[in-house]
């Protein structure tokens, strides 16, 4: 798992991961994933691509309304992160971690609940932005994703 990354190594530039631009429609269980400054590794349930009816979102989701189980590590570490997460159709509670990177400890986390209604991802409401800035010497090196069914639209990572 460690060889595909740089932890010692901050990231040169800010970059945005957007899975609109995966070549790969699933991951399966059990398995890894490396996509541009991410490398995806799966627990024991698989991931997938997906979009709206109008194509205006593409990302990365479960096959499960829960016990999905996701890390996502950074090839570098950032000291800024903001996930791009729809939330709004979630089977179960979800639980998302920002790791730190050489102890990969959480250093934050933020959990979203079942939602009553389910929402579409076309719906406005369905979207939210999950910030994070990292204090200095305790840049993140990835996150981690257990529970519901997330959407993961995109990744912004700056040094």
């Amino acid at each position: 798992m460690l060889d595909h990354i740089e932890p010692r190594r901050l990231g040169p530039h800010a970059v945005t991961v957007d899975f609109a631009r995966a070549a790969f429609h699933n991951i399966p269980a059990g398995s890894a994933e490396t996509f541009e400054e991410l490398v995806i590794f799966t627990g024991k349930t698989g991931l997938v691509i997906s979009s709206t009816a109008d194509g205006r979102h593409q990302f990365l989701t479960g096959i499960k309304g829960r016990e999905n189980d996701c890390l996502i590590l950074f090839r570098h570490a950032y000291g800024k992160v903001s996930v791009r997460l729809g939330v709004g159709s979630l089977g179960a509670d979800a639980h998302v971690g920002f790791l730190t990177h050489g102890t990969f400890k959480e250093a934050w986390h933020a959990t979203y609940g079942k939602q009553l209604e389910m929402r579409m991802p076309d719906d406005k409401g369905f979207w939210t932005d999950l910030p994070y800035e990292a204090t200095q010497l305790n840049e993140l090196q990835g996150i981690v994703w257990r529970g519901g069914t997330l959407c993961i639209e995109r990744i912004t990572l700056e040094p």
